[in-house]
Protein backbone atom coordinates (compact mmCIF):
# COMPACT_ATOMS: atom_id res chain seq x y z
CA UNK A 1 0.00 0.00 0.00
CA UNK A 2 1.38 3.40 -0.99
CA UNK A 3 2.39 5.97 1.63
CA UNK A 4 0.02 8.85 0.87
CA UNK A 5 -1.73 11.64 2.74
CA UNK A 6 -5.12 10.54 1.41
CA UNK A 7 -4.54 7.06 2.88
CA UNK A 8 -3.45 8.36 6.27
CA UNK A 9 -5.70 7.12 9.09
CA UNK A 10 -6.21 9.65 11.86
CA UNK A 11 -7.23 7.78 15.01
CA UNK A 12 -7.24 10.44 17.74
CA UNK A 13 -6.76 14.21 17.86
CA UNK A 14 -2.99 13.95 17.36
CA UNK A 15 -2.20 10.31 16.48
CA UNK A 16 -2.55 8.33 13.27
CA UNK A 17 -0.65 6.09 10.89
CA UNK A 18 0.21 5.43 7.28
CA UNK A 19 -0.97 1.90 6.35
CA UNK A 20 1.95 0.29 4.53
CA UNK A 21 3.80 -3.02 4.22
CA UNK A 22 5.30 -1.76 7.47
CA UNK A 23 2.80 0.52 9.23
CA UNK A 24 4.22 3.94 10.13
CA UNK A 25 2.94 5.94 13.08
CA UNK A 26 2.65 9.73 12.88
CA UNK A 27 2.18 11.78 16.03
CA UNK A 28 1.63 15.54 16.26
CA UNK A 29 3.58 16.58 19.34
CA UNK A 30 2.66 20.27 19.13
CA UNK A 31 6.07 21.68 18.29
CA UNK A 32 6.70 19.05 15.61
CA UNK A 33 5.91 15.59 14.29
CA UNK A 34 7.13 12.22 15.55
CA UNK A 35 7.22 8.97 13.61
CA UNK A 36 6.98 5.45 14.97
CA UNK A 37 9.29 3.55 12.59
CA UNK A 38 10.21 4.81 9.13
CA UNK A 39 9.41 2.20 6.49
CA UNK A 40 11.56 -0.16 4.46
CA UNK A 41 13.78 2.04 2.29
CA UNK A 42 15.10 5.53 1.67
CA UNK A 43 12.31 5.91 -0.91
CA UNK A 44 9.80 5.25 1.86
CA UNK A 45 11.58 7.86 3.97
CA UNK A 46 11.35 10.52 1.26
CA UNK A 47 7.67 9.77 0.74
CA UNK A 48 6.93 9.97 4.46
CA UNK A 49 8.48 13.45 4.64
CA UNK A 50 6.50 14.64 1.60
CA UNK A 51 3.17 13.28 2.80
CA UNK A 52 3.63 14.43 6.41
CA UNK A 53 4.18 17.97 5.12
CA UNK A 54 0.89 17.77 3.22
CA UNK A 55 -0.95 16.67 6.35
CA UNK A 56 0.73 19.17 8.67
CA UNK A 57 1.93 22.18 6.64
CA UNK A 58 4.73 24.06 8.35
CA UNK A 59 5.51 21.29 10.82
CA UNK A 60 8.71 19.28 10.57
CA UNK A 61 9.45 15.74 11.67
CA UNK A 62 11.36 16.15 14.94
CA UNK A 63 11.86 12.53 15.93
CA UNK A 64 11.77 8.93 14.73
CA UNK A 65 10.90 6.45 17.48
CA UNK A 66 12.25 3.00 16.55
CA UNK A 67 10.48 -0.11 17.77
CA UNK A 68 13.50 -2.28 16.89
CA UNK A 69 16.56 -2.53 14.67
CA UNK A 70 15.23 -4.31 11.59
CA UNK A 71 15.56 -2.69 8.20
CA UNK A 72 11.86 -2.90 7.29
CA UNK A 73 11.18 -0.67 10.31
CA UNK A 74 14.16 1.68 10.16
CA UNK A 75 14.92 1.82 6.42
CA UNK A 76 13.90 5.47 6.14
CA UNK A 77 15.85 6.69 9.19
CA UNK A 78 18.93 7.97 7.40
CA UNK A 79 17.20 9.94 4.64
CA UNK A 80 14.56 11.42 6.96
CA UNK A 81 17.28 12.59 9.33
CA UNK A 82 19.17 14.17 6.41
CA UNK A 83 16.03 15.88 5.05
CA UNK A 84 14.57 17.17 8.31
CA UNK A 85 17.22 17.04 11.03
CA UNK A 86 14.99 14.65 12.99
CA UNK A 87 16.43 12.89 16.01
CA UNK A 88 16.41 9.09 16.08
CA UNK A 89 15.27 7.48 19.32
CA UNK A 90 15.80 3.81 20.12
CA UNK A 91 16.28 1.39 22.99
CA UNK A 92 19.81 0.97 24.32
CA UNK A 93 20.45 -2.27 22.40
CA UNK A 94 18.69 -1.14 19.22
CA UNK A 95 20.85 2.01 19.30
CA UNK A 96 24.03 -0.08 19.18
CA UNK A 97 22.77 -2.34 16.40
CA UNK A 98 21.51 0.57 14.27
CA UNK A 99 24.89 2.25 14.39
CA UNK A 100 26.55 -0.93 13.05
CA UNK A 101 24.01 -1.73 10.28
CA UNK A 102 26.03 -4.60 8.81
CA UNK A 103 25.60 -6.46 12.11
CA UNK A 104 21.93 -7.12 11.29
CA UNK A 105 22.73 -9.44 8.37
CA UNK A 106 25.51 -11.08 10.41
CA UNK A 107 22.93 -11.93 13.11
CA UNK A 108 20.49 -13.41 10.58
CA UNK A 109 23.11 -15.48 8.77
CA UNK A 110 25.44 -16.27 11.68
CA UNK A 111 28.58 -15.32 9.76
CA UNK A 112 29.86 -13.17 6.93
CA UNK A 113 26.86 -12.42 4.68
CA UNK A 114 27.66 -13.17 1.05
CA UNK A 115 26.46 -10.88 -1.73
CA UNK A 116 23.13 -12.63 -2.34
CA UNK A 117 22.20 -12.23 1.33
CA UNK A 118 23.16 -8.55 1.28
CA UNK A 119 20.92 -8.11 -1.77
CA UNK A 120 17.96 -9.24 0.39
CA UNK A 121 18.13 -5.86 2.22
CA UNK A 122 18.73 -7.44 5.61
CA UNK A 123 20.94 -4.50 6.61
CA UNK A 124 19.99 -0.83 6.90
CA UNK A 125 20.91 1.62 4.14
CA UNK A 126 24.01 3.47 5.28
CA UNK A 127 25.29 4.62 8.66
CA UNK A 128 23.86 7.35 10.88
CA UNK A 129 23.88 8.42 14.53
CA UNK A 130 21.16 7.48 16.98
CA UNK A 131 20.49 10.56 19.12
CA UNK A 132 18.61 9.34 22.16
CA UNK A 133 18.23 6.15 24.16
CA UNK A 134 14.69 5.58 25.38
CA UNK A 135 13.88 3.20 28.18
CA UNK A 136 10.92 0.94 28.91
CA UNK A 137 8.60 2.41 31.52
CA UNK A 138 10.04 5.95 31.31
CA UNK A 139 7.37 8.29 29.95
CA UNK A 140 8.27 11.05 27.48
CA UNK A 141 5.93 14.07 27.48
CA UNK A 142 5.71 16.00 24.21
CA UNK A 143 5.14 19.75 23.85
CA UNK A 144 1.32 19.45 23.70
CA UNK A 145 1.12 17.14 26.72
CA UNK A 146 0.80 13.92 24.71
CA UNK A 147 2.69 11.12 26.46
CA UNK A 148 4.91 8.49 24.86
CA UNK A 149 5.34 5.36 26.99
CA UNK A 150 7.85 2.80 25.68
CA UNK A 151 7.03 -0.75 26.83
CA UNK A 152 9.50 -3.63 26.64
CA UNK A 153 8.16 -6.37 24.32
CA UNK A 154 11.11 -8.68 23.60
CA UNK A 155 11.17 -11.98 21.73
CA UNK A 156 11.05 -10.96 18.09
CA UNK A 157 14.31 -9.04 18.50
CA UNK A 158 16.64 -7.61 21.10
CA UNK A 159 15.06 -5.04 23.43
CA UNK A 160 12.06 -4.58 21.13
CA UNK A 161 9.82 -1.72 22.28
CA UNK A 162 6.09 -1.19 21.90
CA UNK A 163 5.15 2.49 21.84
CA UNK A 164 2.00 3.51 23.71
CA UNK A 165 0.97 7.06 22.74
CA UNK A 166 -1.59 8.64 25.10
CA UNK A 167 -3.58 11.84 24.49
CA UNK A 168 -4.34 14.25 27.33
CA UNK A 169 -7.99 13.09 27.15
CA UNK A 170 -6.94 9.45 27.66
CA UNK A 171 -7.34 8.20 24.06
CA UNK A 172 -4.40 5.97 23.22
CA UNK A 173 -2.73 4.11 20.37
CA UNK A 174 -0.39 1.16 20.96
CA UNK A 175 2.21 0.74 18.19
CA UNK A 176 3.32 -2.89 18.45
CA UNK A 177 6.10 -3.14 15.89
CA UNK A 178 6.86 -6.84 15.42
CA UNK A 179 5.97 -7.90 18.96
CA UNK A 180 2.69 -9.14 17.46
CA UNK A 181 1.97 -10.04 13.84
CA UNK A 182 -1.28 -9.37 12.00
CA UNK A 183 -3.47 -12.34 11.14
CA UNK A 184 -2.89 -12.08 7.38
CA UNK A 185 0.87 -12.13 7.84
CA UNK A 186 0.63 -15.17 10.11
CA UNK A 187 -1.49 -16.99 7.52
CA UNK A 188 0.91 -16.08 4.72
CA UNK A 189 4.28 -16.72 6.38
CA UNK A 190 3.32 -19.05 9.28
CA UNK A 191 6.74 -18.97 10.97
CA UNK A 192 7.62 -15.36 11.91
CA UNK A 193 11.19 -14.51 12.79
CA UNK A 194 12.10 -14.40 16.47
CA UNK A 195 15.15 -14.66 18.67
CA UNK A 196 13.35 -16.00 21.76
CA UNK A 197 9.95 -17.76 21.51
CA UNK A 198 9.37 -17.77 25.28
CA UNK A 199 9.91 -14.02 25.56
CA UNK A 200 7.76 -13.51 22.47
CA UNK A 201 4.86 -15.31 24.18
CA UNK A 202 5.37 -13.26 27.36
CA UNK A 203 5.21 -10.09 25.26
CA UNK A 204 1.99 -11.25 23.59
CA UNK A 205 0.43 -11.75 27.02
CA UNK A 206 1.60 -8.26 28.04
CA UNK A 207 -0.10 -6.78 24.95
CA UNK A 208 -3.32 -8.57 25.86
CA UNK A 209 -3.20 -7.01 29.33
CA UNK A 210 -2.42 -3.46 28.13
CA UNK A 211 -5.40 -1.13 27.71
CA UNK A 212 -5.46 1.05 24.60
CA UNK A 213 -8.06 2.54 22.26
CA UNK A 214 -6.27 1.16 19.18
CA UNK A 215 -3.52 -1.34 18.46
CA UNK A 216 -1.31 -1.28 15.36
CA UNK A 217 0.90 -4.27 14.52
CA UNK A 218 3.91 -3.36 12.41
CA UNK A 219 2.53 -5.69 9.74
CA UNK A 220 -1.22 -6.04 9.79
CA UNK A 221 -4.54 -4.32 10.21
CA UNK A 222 -5.62 -1.78 12.78
CA UNK A 223 -7.22 -3.49 15.80
CA UNK A 224 -9.55 -2.48 18.59
CA UNK A 225 -9.32 -4.15 22.00
CA UNK A 226 -11.55 -7.07 21.05
CA UNK A 227 -9.77 -7.79 17.78
CA UNK A 228 -6.26 -7.60 19.25
CA UNK A 229 -7.19 -10.34 21.70
CA UNK A 230 -7.97 -12.68 18.81
CA UNK A 231 -4.81 -11.68 16.91
CA UNK A 232 -2.71 -12.25 20.03
CA UNK A 233 -4.26 -15.69 20.51
CA UNK A 234 -3.27 -16.56 16.96
CA UNK A 235 0.31 -15.44 17.67
CA UNK A 236 0.45 -17.62 20.77
CA UNK A 237 -0.97 -20.61 18.93
CA UNK A 238 1.49 -20.37 16.05
CA UNK A 239 4.54 -20.39 18.35
CA UNK A 240 3.20 -23.43 20.18
CA UNK A 241 2.45 -25.15 16.87
CA UNK A 242 6.03 -24.65 15.66
CA UNK A 243 7.41 -26.03 18.93
CA UNK A 244 5.10 -29.03 18.72
CA UNK A 245 6.10 -29.67 15.11
CA UNK A 246 9.82 -29.63 16.00
CA UNK A 247 9.20 -32.08 18.83
CA UNK A 248 7.11 -34.34 16.59
CA UNK A 249 9.72 -34.55 13.82
CA UNK A 250 12.41 -35.33 16.41
CA UNK A 251 10.25 -38.13 17.85
CA UNK A 252 10.46 -39.81 14.44
CA UNK A 253 14.21 -39.41 13.97
CA UNK A 254 17.25 -37.57 15.26
CA UNK A 255 18.06 -34.68 12.92
CA UNK A 256 20.48 -31.87 12.22
CA UNK A 257 19.22 -28.29 12.26
CA UNK A 258 19.02 -28.20 8.49
CA UNK A 259 17.08 -31.48 8.38
CA UNK A 260 14.60 -30.08 10.91
CA UNK A 261 14.25 -26.94 8.79
CA UNK A 262 13.56 -29.05 5.70
CA UNK A 263 10.96 -31.16 7.53
CA UNK A 264 9.14 -28.08 8.83
CA UNK A 265 9.10 -26.39 5.42
CA UNK A 266 7.85 -29.60 3.76
CA UNK A 267 5.09 -29.93 6.35
CA UNK A 268 4.01 -26.30 5.81
CA UNK A 269 4.22 -26.57 2.03
CA UNK A 270 6.81 -23.78 1.90
CA UNK A 271 9.16 -23.66 -1.09
CA UNK A 272 11.90 -21.67 0.59
CA UNK A 273 13.85 -19.09 -1.31
CA UNK A 274 17.08 -17.71 0.14
CA UNK A 275 15.44 -15.07 2.35
CA UNK A 276 13.06 -17.58 3.93
CA UNK A 277 15.85 -20.12 4.34
CA UNK A 278 17.89 -17.58 6.29
CA UNK A 279 15.05 -16.18 8.42
CA UNK A 280 13.21 -19.43 9.16
CA UNK A 281 16.52 -21.25 9.64
CA UNK A 282 17.62 -18.72 12.25
CA UNK A 283 14.20 -18.91 13.92
CA UNK A 284 14.36 -22.72 14.12
CA UNK A 285 17.69 -22.34 15.94
CA UNK A 286 15.96 -20.02 18.41
CA UNK A 287 13.25 -22.62 19.02
CA UNK A 288 15.88 -25.34 19.51
CA UNK A 289 17.75 -23.13 21.98
CA UNK A 290 14.54 -22.45 23.89
CA UNK A 291 13.53 -26.13 23.93
CA UNK A 292 17.03 -27.18 25.03
CA UNK A 293 17.04 -24.67 27.89
CA UNK A 294 13.77 -26.21 29.10
CA UNK A 295 15.13 -29.76 28.86
CA UNK A 296 12.77 -30.74 26.01
CA UNK A 297 15.46 -31.49 23.40
CA UNK A 298 19.12 -32.37 23.53
CA UNK A 299 21.98 -32.70 21.08
CA UNK A 300 25.12 -34.69 20.45
CA UNK A 301 28.11 -34.29 18.17
CA UNK A 302 28.12 -37.20 15.71
CA UNK A 303 30.71 -37.47 12.91
CA UNK A 304 31.24 -33.70 13.02
CA UNK A 305 27.48 -33.04 12.84
CA UNK A 306 25.31 -31.51 15.57
CA UNK A 307 22.35 -33.87 15.86
CA UNK A 308 19.22 -32.96 17.82
CA UNK A 309 16.98 -35.46 19.59
CA UNK A 310 14.36 -35.93 22.29
CA UNK A 311 16.00 -36.77 25.66
CA UNK A 312 15.59 -40.41 26.61
CA UNK A 313 13.64 -41.02 29.78
CA UNK A 314 15.62 -42.83 32.47
CA UNK A 315 14.79 -46.52 32.63
CA UNK A 316 12.92 -47.68 35.71
CA UNK A 317 14.59 -50.26 37.92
Amino acid sequence: MAIAADRFKKLTDHIGFFPHSTNIGLIDGGDGLYLVDSGNTSEDGKKIVEEAEKLYPGKKIKGIICTHAHNDHCGGNKIIKEMTGAEIWASYKAHRILEIPESIAFIFWGGLPFSDINSQSFSAEGEYTVDRDIFAGKTITLDNGLKILPLLLPGHYFEHLGILAVETNGDSVFFLGDSCFGSEMIKKYWIPYMVNPEKFRSSIKKIMETEASYYIPGHGELCDREKIQAVCEMNLIITLEVETLILNVLKKADMTHEEILEAIADFAGIEMKLGQFVLIGSTVKSYLGSLFNRGMVTYRMDSNRMVWSIPKKPEKD
